[in-house]
């Protein structure tokens, strides 16, 4: 701050100081209008988008896909961005480093920008940064929220309904696999390869399912709990895709 801005600071402050703006109830006046505008957004979004608590959960069931509620969709979708081999550095990248980062940042403000400048139009540089960071999370959220819609309408692929055992590997697919595979724009980019044609790699067959799924590579989860037909189903489904199914 040069001498110019320093003498314009004070001369503000002692003017706002004279004039006499105290916290209560002027700026307690403010800040419950905003909360008052925050709180009913927040039931407005509710009542649009229906949200209900849903079935009750049971322990029995493997269908279930587990998704954060919607206000955590942006973090979520970070989990995407920083897809690779290692399943682990995804989830420190996304809830943990990432975060971090911007939350030293946010308490670092005060000391990096020194503008004494209160008028958010004459600050363009924090009007920016601000507008690009709310549009981020924006995207990231309704991305999130698109692709649970794109789930829930099933696999957007022809030639599964001439073979039951490929269709009910399809839907155990969808009951197990979504968040962490792609095929066809359903499901997750990552950490795991997206398998739209894993059906060309010769990869795993109806045949060699059981002993794949059991023993799987790198770090995916084994599915020890599936049946021989299911093993043998979920087989059928990937042995074709990109082949017999697109």
């Amino acid at each position: 701050m040069n001498r110019g801005q320093q003498e314009y600071y004070k001369r503000d402050y002692a003017q706002a100081k004279a004039e006499g703006k105290p916290f209560f109830p002027y700026a307690v006046y403010k800040d419950l209008i905003i909360a008052t505008l925050a709180i009913g957004l927040v039931i407005t979004f509710a009542i649009w988008h229906r949200v209900e608590m849903g079935e009750p959960v049971n322990p029995a069931s493997t269908d279930f896909v587990p998704r954060p509620e919607w206000y955590f969709f942006f973090l979520f979708e970070l989990l995407k961005i920083f897809k690779g081999q290692n399943a682990l550095m995804p989830v420190i990248m996304a809830t943990f480093i990432i975060p971090n980062i911007l939350m030293v940042l946010l308490i670092l403000t005060p000391f990096i920008d020194r503008n004494p400048e209160r008028r958010i139009e004459k600050r363009p540089i924090a009007l920016v940064t601000g507008i690009v960071v709310i549009a981020f999370l924006a995207y990231l959220t309704n991305k999130g929220a698109s692709e649970e819609a794109s789930a829930a309408d099933g696999l957007p692929l022809s030639g599964l309904e001439s073979n039951a055992a490929a269709l009910a590997g399809s839907q155990l697919w969808l009951e197990n696999c979504t968040s962490c595979h792609m095929i066809a724009g359903v499901g997750q980019p990552g950490p795991g390869p997206n398998l739209s044609d894993v059906g060309t790699k010769n990869v795993v067959s109806a045949d060699t399912a059981e002993e794949f799924l059991k023993n799987p590579p790198g770090s995916m989860p084994a599915f020890a709990n599936f049946t021989p037909e299911q093993y043998t189903q979920l087989g059928t489904f990937l042995e074709g895709l990109g082949t017999e199914y697109k």
